[in-house]
């Protein structure tokens, strides 16, 4: 099995099935653990608990059957108050470090409607999943803990052999396999209803058109195309190829063809109804902003208004360059005055000059402003004129003819008139905007020339403006209603020119050219998805050979260590186990096979082991096969609860010398819990020389619940010697009661005598004590030394008092006063236990 150290060094369990009200701690720091119990004193509750400690569920719910509703608060102790959900199993663990660990699994939650088993795992204190890091892996299920119950031994065996298969592979660990299968499977068919993209579903359209192939080349080449690139060559091909069947000529390019195909579709649909008549292709322009006067009245009211408007004049006779250095009086330019210009005059020309440049500035860049507002108002009017329809001007005749081109198209007839009054408004609230913007220019060309003067602006400009911006909301609004009518008017005509183009395939390719990029990745993503579904089913088909090849080969593995313990359970029999095969070559189902013998040395006939095996070969098969899948696994725990039925007595012995042998041998600690007195005795006998615990349950209250005595402790044995006359009626068998517990007594006292010595720093043992006082008397007074409290002292000479005339001819104690006796001895065991550091010694 496995040389590691994992072991359980003691187990503490309490509200768990028989296990009541009182916490119970049971020792389990041996290689070999032997628990005897009569039937219903909670040996099975024991092993149930180890295995909730390990696995956290209850394989008796998952492999017993019946009906959930009867497994309702199976766990919980029927007869914890109310209100007490303080239900646990405890334990301490050395780990493969050597390091022991504290481990707690608490009930959360109970079987009940419509709640499954909850709990709660703690190591040290610290939330875990499990006990895998402490060399305790949960297995596979249904049966995930080491632990062997009367309803896992047959499980295998009563299970249908497709189920069957399920546990061997758990066992041997295959389930990943499988798992892997499956998900491969589950992909394969996920990929298989997985649809085509809308793009290349789209190209089906073309079939009944002179394109008709395309789709299917399409489809055709996402088993060959081996990227996008490719994919986009692929594509690009085929609709020039379809462009060319449909339009007649062949486009060099997408983009080519994409124009030539909306031509064609607007030529298609102007040759039924005149639709580009009422297309307003451009936006409404946005309002303009009258340009600001502000800094140029300003600037003018704060100069000299005569020297402003002189200020051209003067710039224009300060720019003549000889004036620069005029140094003699000359003739006026202007007005013509002899030697009306000297320097002190320029001198005042030039200072007046630099008075009124703000005022220059200003009416530069009024100048500029109303240059900018002239091209922004030329702009609007022709922007707005672009938003008239052709159709504002249809004479009555056109409006006709459209009318009946709607008639003939079955739609409503009246659209056409309503489109073409739409469009006049347009025009008329163009025309007014043209004619505000009119004014305006002209109010601009007056605002010009008063400041070319530098005289005061008397301009209603911004009127104008505000009068434009009323005009141009007007023309935008007519252009909303526009609009909407005739979109209207182009989605039934659209509809109407789709019908009667059916079959022509230009509707078709004009929706598949336009999704060119989609169509793209619809092909790369199909080719992937092709490529991936031939790689998985040729995966699928690769795993299952594979499975079947492993399958066998841990067949054969499984099958030679389910023989070697059947072989230390029935050693020598003509009746031997032939193997786990697998039915006719496949992987559902596995049989169990016997080998049959006439003879030592005859050669085997196999059969269906489930068929010819008895009842007693059944039980040692299960036992067989649940040891294999220990040992396989490596776990360093088994609890085998009843391994050997009653009803199979003479295998006890090869059990006892065979089987527990094999597994102590290989450093597995194990848990024997048993009805069988016989068993749990030779288990001791045999096994005694390893070092081993062995405990008695016995359950004498349902509310306290089921209590353990360590039999492999003198002591603990003499007290349970003693239970079986302690309630006797007749004098004779309480004297034997009597004389069990003065030897109980009289053991505990050298106990606690030797370990306190020890303690002390004079080692010393329970024999080197007997050696020196051997009788109740003499033990009285040195073991009163050592009590933990005067209480204690008292009760120890009062045990020598009531308990020495068990043996005479005095009056023997009544069961009552033996009962009283018990519990105190009981009592002081267990205070010495605690009180030392290392308990007492045995």
């Amino acid at each position: 099995m496995t040389g590691n150290s994992t072991r359980l060094v003691w187990l503490e369990i309490r509200g768990f099935r028989a296990f009541g009200t009182e916490p119970r701690r049971l020792t389990f720091d041996a290689p070999l653990v032997v628990v005897h119990a009569g039937n219903s004193q909670g040996k099975t509750s024991l092993a149930e608990a180890l295995e909730f400690l390990i696995s956290g569920h209850n394989s008796r719910r998952e492999l017993l059957g019946g009906a959930k509703a009867e497994y309702y608060d199976s766990l919980r102790n029927a007869h914890l108050p109310p209100g007490d959900d303080d239900v646990y199993i405890e334990a301490a663990i050395r780990g493969r470090d050597g390091v022991v660990h504290q481990v707690r699994r608490e009930l959360v939650c109970d079987f009940g409607r419509g709640t499954e088993c909850e709990s709660r795992l703690l190591i040290d204190g610290k939330p875990a999943d499990s006990l895998a890091a402490l060399g305790l892996p949960m297995s596979d299920p249904p049966v995930r803990a080491p632990v062997l119950l009367q309803h896992t031994l047959r499980h295998v065996l009563s299970t249908e052999p497709k189920q069957r298969v399920g546990y061997f592979k758990a066992v041997l660990s295959l389930t990943d396999l499988d798992l892997l299968r499956e998900r491969v499977a589950a992909l394969r068919s996920s990929l298989d209803r997985e649809p085509v993209g809308a793009a290349l579903r789209a190209t089906a359209a073309l079939t009944p058109t002179p394109a008709g192939d395309v789709a299917a080349k399409l489809r055709e080449s996402t088993g060959s195309t081996s990227d996008r690139a490719s994919a986009a060559a692929t594509v690009e091909e085929a609709l020039l190829d379809a462009g060319a069947a449909i339009l007649g000529t062949r486009s060099t390019s997408l983009d080519e063809l994409r124009g030539a195909v909306e031509a064609a579709l607007d030529a298609q649909r102007e040759n039924v109804f005149p639709l580009a008549a009422l297309t307003i292709s451009s936006p409404v322009p946005d309002p303009v902003s009258a340009p600001g006067f502000d800094s140029y009245t300003a600037a003018l009211a704060a100069a000299d208004r005569r020297a402003a408007r002189l200020a051209p004049v003067l710039a224009a006779v300060l720019r003549v360059d000889e004036y620069a250095t005029l140094d003699h009086p000359t003739d006026c330019p202007v007005c013509a005055t002899p030697s009306a210009l000297t320097p002190q005059r320029l001198e005042v020309l030039r200072d007046l000059q630099r008075r009124t440049r703000e005022v220059d500035t200003s009416a530069r860049n009024a100048s500029g402003a109303i240059d900018r507002a002239r091209r922004q108002l030329d702009e609007l009017v022709d922007a707005v004129r672009t938003l008239v329809p052709a159709a504002a001007h249809w004479s009555e005749g056109e409006v006709a003819e459209a009318t009946a081109r709607l008639r003939e198209l079955e739609v409503d007839e009246t659209l056409a008139g309503l489109a073409q009054q739409s469009a006049t408004k347009i025009a008329n609230a163009s025309a007014a905007v043209e004619r505000v913007a009119e004014e305006a220019r002209e109010e601009l060309d007056r605002a010009a020339q008063a400041v070319a003067a530098r005289e005061e602006l008397l301009s209603s400009v911004n009127l104008l403006y505000e009068r434009l911006g009323t005009e141009l909301h007007q023309v935008s609004q007519a252009v909303d209603s526009h609009r909407a009518l005739a979109d209207e008017l182009r989605t039934v005509v659209e509809a109407a020119v789709r019908d009667r183009a059916t079959g022509s395939g230009l509707v078709e390719l004009a929706d598949v050219v336009h999704r060119t990029d989609e169509l793209v990745a619809d092909v790369a993503t199909e080719t992937g998805r092709r490529r991936a579904v031939k790689r998985l089913v040729a995966a699928e088909r690769a795993m299952r050979g594979a499975a079947g090849r492993v399958l066998d080969g841990r067949f054969t593995r499984m099958s030679d260590t389910i023989g070697a313990w059947w072989a230390t359970i029935r050693p020598e029999e003509l009746v031997g186990f032939g193997g786990v095969k697998r039915r006719a070559g496949g992987a559902l189902f596995v049989n169990l096979i016997a080998a049959l013998r006439s003879d030592a040395t005859g050669e085997p006939v196999e059969r269906d082991a489930l068929g010819v095996y008895s009842d007693s070969q059944l039980n040692a098969l299960g036992l067989s096969i649940f040891l294999a899948r220990t040992e396989l696994i490596g776990l360093p725990v088994v609890v085998l609860d009843d391994p050997i039925p009653g009803s199979d007595a003479d295998h006890r012995l090869t059990f006892v010398q065979n089987t527990l042998t094999k597994l102590l041998d290989a450093g597995t600690q194990v848990i024997l819990t048993t009805f069988d007195s016989k068993l749990a005795d030779w288990a001791q006998s045999n096994h005694d020389w390893r070092g081993l615990v062995a405990y008695q349950l016995t359950l004498l209250d349902a509310v306290a619940g089921t209590e353990p005595t360590q039999t492999s402790d003198t002591f603990n044995r003499l007290l349970l010697e003693a239970e079986e006359n302690l309630h006797a009626p007749t004098p004779r068998m309480r004297r034997a009661a009597c004389g069990s517990l003065r030897s109980a007594a009289e053991r505990l006292a050298k106990q606690i005598i030797a370990t306190a010595r020890t303690n002390d720093g004079q080692p010393c043992s329970v024999g080197d004590i007997e050696a020196e006082a051997s009788v109740l008397g003499d033990l009285v007074r040195l073991v009163s030394g050592y009590a933990l409290d005067n209480e204690e002292k008292g009760k120890w000479r009062t045990f020598a008092k009531v308990l020495n005339p068990g043996n005479h001819d005095d009056d023997v104690p009544s069961t009552t006063d033996l009962k009283q006796v018990r519990g105190n001895l009981r009592k002081i065991a267990k205070n010495h236990r605690e009180h030392w550091p290392n308990g007492l010694l045995l």
